[in-house]
């Protein structure tokens, strides 16, 4: 399942990806996000965030957390310590704001 935003609403902000062949595909302009943790039990979703939502600051201050949880160092792709429902409220809010 690919959960994709209504192209006549704002300009798309963010995908749900599920599959790997799907995540590998990283389009200019954004950036593969994983949220949720295994640790609480929640199923990890997988994002592609546009670049320019990166410097929101309810987006900066997850960065931030990610970056005390996993390190600057972490290599892969960028994960955030965060529910996924959380998430995609906040991105749509901020997509709406826009």
């Amino acid at each position: 399942m690919i959960w994709r935003r209504k192209e006549r609403d704002v300009s798309p902000s963010y995908t749900r990806l599920t599959g790997e062949k799907e995540f590998k595909k990283v389009p200019k302009g954004y950036v593969p996000v994983v949220v949720g943790s295994d640790e609480t039990g929640q199923e990890e979703e997988r994002f592609l965030v546009h670049v320019k939502l990166l410097k929101e600051p309810c987006i900066a201050a997850l960065l931030e957390l990610a970056a005390e949880k996993f390190g600057y160092q972490h290599g892969g792709v960028l994960r955030v310590p965060c529910d996924a429902h959380s998430f995609r409220h906040t991105i749509d809010l901020i997509s709406h704001c826009r």
